[in-house]
């Protein structure tokens, strides 16, 4: 199984892509979950999750992308939206208070509110550790050399803000076609990452955009 768990769709102030749109790109490039994790909302994974609930050969799994007071956390398999703009410590527990788990998104780029860039500690469930959107992939190197010191599972995602980014980096793992197993599987650490950086021109485009709206 091969899944996404970092896309951020329109709901996302800083994202080009619907939630139909998403889902369909997503299936046609053979991806066989995603997470739709928008800024500080729910309401592109719930809208994916409605939407497309009659699919039964791929799973969306709730998502949201938290903004704590030191960066940003990745909650995958929540039932509720967590307030952004609190401790990391409490969000983590509100996090698996609803069943879900706590990933460390691009763990150690300061200029992305990378948790890791800020604090030195927190117990995470799993770490970003190849995240698309880099440069020279520094801090990936970071966040996968603590994964493997700390033994705490890794995670490929695109961090996709177009749809053309979606799968850059991805995770591998073995789990049943639900949201339930995908979770359980990432917990026991069993997965593998690959993938690449988004293209360069792609995200200069992206940002010469995000520029023009703004005038």
């Amino acid at each position: 199984m091969i899944i996404d768990t970092h896309i951020h769709s329109t709901y996302s102030p800083d994202s080009s892509s619907s939630v139909a749109e998403i889902v369909k790109y997503s299936r046609k490039i053979g991806l066989d979950a995603i997470a739709i994790a928008d800024h500080d909302t729910m309401k592109g994974s719930m809208e994916a999750k409605d939407r497309f609930k009659g699919l039964k050969d791929f799973v969306i799994i709730p998502a949201m992308e938290i903004s704590t007071n030191k960066g940003h956390i990745v909650a995958l398999g929540i039932k509720e939206e967590i307030s952004p703009g609190l401790d990391p410590k409490e969000t983590v527990e509100l996090i698996r208070d609803q069943g879900g788990i706590a990933v460390a998104a691009h763990p150690f780029v300061r200029y992305r509110e990378g948790l890791f860039s800020r604090i030195s500690s927190l117990d995470v469930d799993a770490l970003e550790t190849l995240n698309s959107r880099y440069i020279f992939g520094y801090s990936n190197w970071r966040a996968r050399k603590m994964a493997e010191e700390t033994k705490i599972p890794q995670l490929g995602a695109s961090d996709a803000h177009f749809l053309g980014a979606i799968g850059s980096c991805v995770t591998e793992l073995e789990a049943d076609f639900d949201v339930e197993s995908i979770l359980e599987v990432i917990l026991s650490g069993k997965t593998n990452v690959f993938g690449d950086r988004t293209p360069l021109p792609l995200i200069i485009k992206e940002v010469i955009n995000k520029k023009i709206k703004k005038v």
